[in-house]
């Protein structure tokens, strides 16, 4: 009895040692609206599903001029290959009281001693009586292959990143494979180059199990205006092959299954697309906008911190500046340092630590700074300014001065010490060199008179030359003076060599077909000449100050464009349109020139 109780226990060991433990997954929650437009008359259903969790009290807010009513909740428990995923989905109706514009704040979802918060959801009600559209419901949604699905961007600024959440929904029932990322479709919008590794669940949508891949992609607006985006992927559909035509008597084994096994796939080529949401993109406004503004939006925070704080006159002490936050980086530049005639400045080096998200990170300046006059007693503060998308302000942080001690520099006269003579010391007397003899004396060349030095042709004409040089000289000199007196003189010759230098390199470009370095360059020059002629700093130079600056319709515009969709989309152009573009680029540009 005891021996075949010691067997079982042995063996549920056994058991429980080969048996993978349930590795769980970590929890997240998301929000998702079946429409971001629709008529006061109608509704939309919002989605809230909650990944790595069974259970979760879900705390929706309250939205003035919006009713939420509950219609169930639905739950997934799946273990793959030891991995544990579950997933609840709640669905609610949003019940519109009146038009307008909508924004439902992140909801806060609780599991266990886990908070998270959801994707901000935006929308619009429109005062249309007419019939509503149908949206795409579970119910609909069920009778897809597959379909994606996208979080309602809503209401942006230009050059905003705007966080999009991309979901392509394959029904478990068939078998896909996908050929490529979702693409993008707009104009007036970039998106930075997606993940190849996506996320991964499944989810339960009206009462279908869904493989879900999802993207978090970072969408930018580089044109001011209402614009209608999309987003689709080719995939392949296997299905089960025809069968051939059998004898009279017959199949085999009449039997679907070995019927599909023997009868091999058929690859069917599909295109999954979701629906067209609306992104209404606006330029920043020109109404307190800083000086001191180069472009940054977001939320960010600045320190600054210096070493060594004890240092001579001319001893370099590093100033490190650390900018991190939500937004653009792209956009962030280094605060400037105030002018000041006790430090000299150099460039700053750039380091950027990404964070978990498109959005946030960590930018990293080293600034080297010389003090020139001894007695400083500080580092003045420094200021950088971004445009805040969610208070729609422009704000200001400034670092506090940074107490330094600056001594002079230290006085090392060289003096000769005078050698005292010890007592007993023998004094060194001076040998006389003895042996010496008279120098063999020789007559020289009589002449007649003696010519003064100056006298001399030679002298003549070497002195005659020492003057002209001088001359010369004093010159140049009186000619750089001028030029270093002159800035804008000496601006325009800088302008027209950069110029020069770029447009070699567009060349180049051009010669070995590289359309996409190519409009990178052009984009690159644009700024490069534009930007210190309008007092901006050329990587904050956007399409939006072209557009102010000069005409819509300027081939410059149009460069710019295209080349700035080509650096987040890589659509190219063609060897004919490169010839085009550098033409009018060099007509343009030597214009400004």
């Amino acid at each position: 009895m005891h021996l075949g109780k010691l067997i079982i226990f042995l063996q549920l060991t056994v058991l429980l040692a080969i048996v993978p433990t349930p590795v769980f997954a970590k929890i997240t929650a998301k929000a998702f609206l079946d429409s971001n437009t629709f008529p006061v008359t109608g509704a939309a259903r919002l989605t809230v599903t909650v990944n790595g969790a069974r259970s979760a009290d879900i705390d929706l807010p309250e939205v003035k001029g919006v009713r939420f009513h509950s219609r169930g909740q639905s739950s997934q428990i799946s273990i793959i290959n030891g991995s544990y995923t579950s997933s609840i989905t709640n669905t609610y109706l949003v019940e519109p009281l009146s038009p307008g514009q909508y924004s439902i704040p992140p909801i806060s979802v609780t599991a266990g001693n886990t908070t998270v918060h959801t994707n901000r959801l935006e929308f619009e009600v429109t005062a249309s009586t007419g019939t509503a559209s149908p949206s795409s419901s579970p119910s609909s949604m069920q009778q897809q292959v597959a379909f994606i699905r996208l979080t309602p961007p809503g209401r942006h600024y230009t050059g905003e990143i705007i966080p999009i959440e991309i979901e392509v929904c394959f029904n478990s029932e068939y078998r896909i494979n996908i050929n490529s990322l979702p693409v993008l479709h707009g104009d007036g919008v970039v998106m930075a180059p997606l993940d190849d590794k996506p996320e991964r669940h499944r989810e339960n949508i009206g009462g279908k199990t869904y493989n879900v891949l999802s993207w978090n992609a970072a969408v930018t607006g580089i044109k001011a205006g209402k614009h209608f985006i999309s987003f689709s992927l080719d995939a392949t559909q296997m299905l089960p092959g025809t069968r051939r035509p059998m004898a009279s008597f017959g199949d085999i084994f009449n039997d679907p299954f070995f019927n599909n096994f023997f009868g091999g796939m058929e690859e069917k080529p599909i295109k999954v697309s979701s629906k067209r949401v609306n992104l209404e993109i606006i330029d920043l406004p020109e109404k307190g906008k800083p000086e001191i503004f180069t472009g940054a939006i977001g939320n960010f925070e600045m320190g600054v911190t210096a070493a060594p704080l004890k240092a001579e006159v001319g001893e370099p002490i590093t100033l490190t500046i650390e900018i991190k936050g939500n937004g653009n980086f792209d956009r962030v530049e280094p605060p400037v340092f105030p002018k000041n005639s006790d430090w000299k400045t150099y460039t700053p080096t750039t380091d950027f630590i990404s964070g978990e998200d498109a959005l946030s990170g960590k930018k990293r300046y080293e600034l080297a700074i010389v003090a020139k006059n001894s007695g400083i007693k500080e580092i003045p503060s420094l200021s950088f300014c971004f445009f805040n998308p969610e208070k729609q302000q422009y704000e200001t942080v400034t670092s506090p001065p940074l107490a330094v001690n600056i001594a002079p520099p230290p006085d090392r006269p060289i003096t000769s010490q005078p050698v005292e003579k010890k007592p007993g010391q023998p004094t060194k007397s001076k040998k006389k060199k003895v042996g010496m003899s008279l120098l063999h004396l020789e007559k020289g060349t009589f002449h007649q008179t003696i010519e003064p030095l100056y006298k001399k042709l030679w002298f003549i004409v070497v002195g005659g030359c020492c003057i002209i040089l001088l001359f010369m000289v004093a010159i140049l000199r009186i000619i750089q003076q001028n030029r270093k007196n002159n800035p804008q003189r000496q601006k325009k010759k800088e302008n027209r060599e950069r110029f020069s230098r770029n447009f070699k390199k567009l060349e180049q470009a051009r010669k070995d077909e590289d359309d996409i370095l190519f409009l990178s360059l052009c984009r690159q020059t644009i700024q490069e000449q534009l930007g210190p002629t309008w007092g901006i700093a050329p990587s904050a130079l956007t399409l939006a100050d072209i557009q102010k600056r000069i005409n819509r319709t300027s081939p410059l515009t149009e460069i710019f464009a295209v080349a700035e969709e080509a650096g987040y989309g890589g659509k190219g152009i063609s060897s004919q349109q490169m010839d085009e573009y550098l033409e009018q680029l060099r007509h343009e540009l030597e214009d400004l020139l």
